[in-house]
């Protein structure tokens, strides 16, 4: 009898929603159960217009909605707030047709002024949301408007590529608007990790639960979702999600080992021949799949050209010193002992499995003390001192210090890798791994005069498919124009040559709608960036994804790649036991 009540309820509650989305799994599923990952840091906000870092957005994904995504079967544009959508204007306006019957988790409607308000917070320059660049197009602004009460309009000054993928996060107004109109600090103090999880309103399938600093953030499934699967009964199936906040990666295999979570990406091979074992000595109900892409997303050093030190930031805007830099990198050892010989070198700013648009056809200032030696000549460092340290004419020791985030094992072995190779040829580099997330605040928080409080950072940036979305990165006034950061949204105070020509083609990239030239362009993009080296690449991992055998709605080994990871939908996986 309960399990029939329980069946009515289901039933009932999708039929009350008018206009579901349809999520197709890959198998059919049942609701109940958890799922658990590892999370190498804390997050650093709730607040979408402040996240910065994939430790604060991979949770916020799951709680806010948004219009348009990739298809992860055919990567055509699919429909998630928006149901529909029609062009016009040749291509220049979109209108969106959104879900009516979709509601926040307090119970209220989402509809057109929440999406019009979250566009214009993101908009706004104050503000300085890392998803701006979604709204300003070739210096102009895109301008969205309200129809009625389930109707956008989306106005392009030019013909914009990726119009039909909106991926940025909605927010409730009726949370978000007082605190804007009383001032943006106002609205970005809003849901920070103080908040009490109730206050924190969800629009996506599931809401925040509780969160414990250093341990878990835990999210439990939205009872409001607007989502369904082929069957009619509500999605998402999962009861529970645990990010297990893990701050060493061979800390998160030990959980994974242990049956505590049921996904991990293994970093190299050593990672992989422990699962293997424990796989084959039947002590763990898991498969991997070794080597089946090449990470999606890319790994770089990138020294500050904001330092409130002039000599250094001045060496830093050197090419010839990046250059030499560059042929410090070791990408051999590199990849044969952090990542057991699974792993590329990089190269290019575009991610390798983004095989529409990435080159391996640019410069490459390939291992060579030699010539890092011969460069570091050339701008001055000449002789050592008697601790066997280059210096220039004025004995200024050539010196400088490089963080990466602590516990990710693969960057701090790379960072030892290059400082080693540096130090040899009389390159002072101090080397120590430290907070993600202050890695994070020191690389994107300029102080009030424009200068920032780090000399070098290993870190990365996730990729996609689209390079059009990577214009916070590389335009001039980006929330991520990491090496030469502007503040409050704007252009940075002095730019070099190279940095306008890279603005200008991924301008140009974004408003070209014609696939072949758009491809040369962004090749040419890749040129510029490897032959200026404003970020200088290290390597790309292999994507060894392993699952426990107890989750449901998972990729067969032939559908996963990096791009769509190990399964469609968050939506469509479920526990099978």
């Amino acid at each position: 009898m309960k399990k029939l009540l329980v069946l009515g309820m289901l039933a009932l509650a999708g039929l009350a929603l008018a206009q579901p989305k349809v999520f197709k799994g890959t198998e059919p599923g049942r609701a109940g159960g958890a799922y658990r990952i590892t999370s190498i840091s804390d997050p650093r906000t709730w607040n979408p217009f402040v996240a910065r870092e994939t430790s604060s957005t991979d949770i916020i994904a799951l709680f806010l909605p948004y219009l348009t995504t990739y298809d992860p079967y055919t990567q055509a544009p699919e429909g998630r707030l928006a149901k529909s959508w029609e062009v016009r204007n040749n291509g220049l306006t979109v209108i969106f047709k959104l879900r009516e019957g979709a509601k926040w988790s307090d119970g209220q409607a989402i509809d057109a002024d929440d999406v019009i308000f979250s566009a214009t917070v993101h908009a706004d320059q104050r503000v300085n949301s890392n998803s701006r660049s979604s709204f300003i197009l070739d210096g102009q602004p895109i301008r969205w408007t309200k129809v009625d009460q389930f109707t956008v309009r989306a106005d392009f000054p030019k013909p914009y590529a990726p119009a039909l993928i909106q991926g940025w996060y909605i927010v409730p107004e009726h949370v978000f608007g007082p605190a804007y109109r009383a001032g943006v600090q106002q609205l970005q103090a809003l849901w920070n990790l103080d908040t009490p999880a109730a206050q924190v309103v969800s629009g996506g399938p599931f809401k925040l639960d509780s969160y414990v600093k250093g341990e878990r953030v835990v999210l439990v499934r939205n009872p409001n979702y607007w989502g369904v699967d082929e069957r009619n009964n509500p999605v998402a199936y999962l009861e529970r999600y645990t990010f297990q906040i893990v701050p060493d990666l061979n800390a998160q295999l030990a959980r994974f080992l242990a049956g505590e979570a049921d996904t991990f990406a293994a970093a190299n091979a050593d990672q992989v021949a422990q699962v293997l074992e424990r796989i084959r000595a039947n002590r763990l109900r898991a498969e991997i799949f070794p080597n089946v892409d090449v990470t999606l997303g890319t790994n770089f050093i990138v020294f500050n050209w904001n330092h409130k030190d002039s000599f250094k930031e001045s060496l830093f805007r050197q090419v010839k010193f990046r250059r030499a830099m560059a042929h410090l990198m070791d990408k051999k050892s590199m990849i044969e002992v952090a990542l057991g010989g699974l792993g590329q070198a990089q190269w290019s700013p575009i991610s390798i499995p983004n095989k529409a648009f990435f080159t391996d056809d640019v410069a490459k200032f390939e291992f060579s003390p030699q010539k890092a030696v011969q460069l570091l000549a050339e701008l001055g460092f000449r002789s050592k001192n008697r601790d066997g340290w280059l210096v220039n004419a004025q004995g200024k020791v050539l010196e400088f210090n490089l963080v990466t985030n602590q516990g990710n094992n693969v960057r701090e072995r790379i960072a030892q890798i290059f400082r080693d190779e540096a130090r040899k040829v009389g390159v002072k580099v101090e080397y120590r791994p430290i907070d993600f997330n202050e890695l994070v605040r020191q690389l994107t928080s300029p102080a009030a005069d424009g200068t920032r409080d780090f000399d070098a950072i290993l870190i990365g940036l996730t990729g996609g498919i689209e390079p059009a979305f990577s214009r916070n990165v590389w335009e001039l006034n980006g929330s991520l124009h990491a090496w030469n950061l502007g503040t409050g949204g704007k252009n940075p105070a002095k730019v070099e040559a190279f940095e306008v020509l890279i603005d200008t083609l991924m301008k140009r990239g974004a408003t070209t709608l014609d696939q072949a030239q758009r491809r040369q362009i962004y090749v040419q993009f890749q040129k510029v960036v490897a032959e200026n080296l404003p970020l200088i690449y290290t390597v790309a991992p292999a994507y060894n994804p392993a699952r426990l055998t107890r989750l449901g709605g998972m990729f067969p080994k032939e559908q996963i790649n990096s791009i769509n990871g190990q399964a469609p939908y968050i939506e469509t996986i479920f526990a099978k036991e």
